[in-house]
């Protein structure tokens, strides 16, 4: 019989452990990044900052669903031709550098413009602010792919359930006590006048993009197999069809999107509801998003629990059984008493914030779950790039809102995530080990 050497063994226990050390050091930078992009969308969120500064910029449900629309949609669309840029490539990090890059600098340009221009020209700021919203939502999409792969070579499939809990649950915490913060630039008591009040939210914005870049350009990247060689954009465009005929649960799940993007389409129209038929104070915003934060937070450890005990699946099942709820309470909030209004719209974004970290949780972590290694960027980028055209939903549901009224579109919302939820009870979970270099 032959013994392992005593060095042997005391070289692969010092290894193991070097190799454990780097992955605690990885998971500890990665909830951090994105403890800080938490708190940009806190700053700046296209429900709820966004969509009452556009508002009050152009009085236009139009441009306040085309507001939700560019986050999604501009997310959404460079995603397949990067995905093709980058699956060849051993390193991935040069592209999450180049797309978080941009990104902090339409932010910049979006704080520059709310403040030089101000309140002498509206309809230049609003359009300054669209262009560099559109610019920033892009760069996001540029950087999302890398992110995914980096996030997927660093932390285990068992893992990343809770590591997308994690980052929400510091994030959210954070976000809680910004939405106090918002409430109180955003008060008349304030002394910075509309819209110079948005400028100071849309400067930390964008020192918090700037925060999660630096932190994660000090994770260490580890090197896995890839394809050898870069297929032509015809072979790319390809793959995609051939993954819905073949995989059951990436058609289901790209099914499941579509009717989630459905559902949400009302989101961005919850603050003008508000604000135009409700007679809610502006200041109360702040509020709202400290409620969705702390619901947030709060349903992070439901999701921890489901994922760990029951399958990631099991998130999508839950957060779609609640997204419909937010749009269903918001159609009675109006026969309400005016004393009653604020409490019970308070338990729509708490409803909402769970529900949409939940999403953020399941889909992250089921979407890298069932993308085979070698391919997984053509995966991400294939399914994100198709459902383009739904980003825009907001804004045609803000066409829609003159002719159906606010409260016939939250009771499409309703219909189509009921939907949403059947199709969540028939997705599998699925899971792939990482190969080494």
């Amino acid at each position: 019989m032959k013994i392992a050497s005593t060095d042997t063994i005391e070289t692969e226990s010092q290894s193991g452990k070097e190799k454990a050390k780097e992955q605690k050091r990885t998971f500890f930078l990665a909830v951090a990044q994105g403890t800080f992009i938490r708190i940009s969308f806190a700053f700046a969120d296209s429900t709820t900052v966004l969509s009452a500064f556009v508002y009050r910029l152009t009085n236009s449900n139009t441009l306040v669903g085309l507001v939700g629309s560019i986050g999604t949609a501009g997310w959404m669309w460079p995603q397949l031709l990067i995905s093709n840029l980058l699956e060849h490539r051993p390193r991935k990090m040069p592209f999450y550098a180049l797309g978080m890059g941009i990104r902090t600098f339409a932010w910049v340009a979006i704080f520059l413009s709310t403040l030089l221009i101000g309140p002498s020209n509206f309809g230049l700021l609003a359009t300054c602010l669209l262009c560099f919203y559109f610019v920033g939502s892009s760069s996001m999409g540029v950087s999302t792919i890398p992110y995914m792969d980096i996030i997927s070579k660093a932390i285990g499939p068992h893992r990343r359930a809770r590591f997308f809990s994690l980052r929400n649950i510091t994030g959210g915490i954070c976000s809680f006590f910004i939405g106090f913060l918002v409430r109180y630039v955003l008060d008349d008591d304030f002394g910075l006048a509309f819209p110079h009040n948005y400028a100071i939210l849309f400067a930390c914005g964008a020192v918090s993009v700037g925060m999660a870049l630096t932190i994660f350009l000090r994770i260490r990247e580890p090197i896995t197999p890839v394809e050898s060689t870069r297929r032509t954009l015809r072979q790319h465009l390809k793959q995609g069809p051939q993954f819905i005929r073949t995989d059951r649960n990436y058609r289901l799940f790209l099914y499941f999107r579509v009717f989630g993007h459905a559902a949400g389409m009302c989101s961005p129209f919850y603050v003008p509801y508000a604000l135009n038929r409700l007679g809610i104070p502006e200041s109360e915003i702040g509020l709202f998003i400290a409620v969705s934060a702390a619901s947030g937070v709060i349903s992070n450890f439901l999701w921890i629990y489901a994922a760990e005990k029951y399958g990631e699946r099991w998130i999508l099942i839950l957060t779609s059984a609640m997204a419909w709820a937010s749009p269903l309470i918001v159609v009675f909030v109006q026969y309400l008493s005016p004393a009653w209004r604020v409490p019970v719209y308070l338990s729509i974004f708490a409803l909402n914030g769970g529900a949409m970290s939940g999403m953020m949780v399941g889909f992250m972590t089921y979407m890298i779950n069932i993308a085979p290694p070698k391919v997984r960027p053509t995966y991400l980028g294939f399914m994100n790039t198709i459902l383009f055209p739904c980003g825009f939903m907001p804004v045609l549901a803000g066409k829609l809102v003159g002719i159906l009224t606010y409260e016939g579109i939250f009771l499409m919302s309703v219909a189509m995530g009921v939907f949403g939820f059947l199709i969540a009870t028939r997705l599998k979970d699925v899971y792939y080990e990482e190969e080494t270099a």
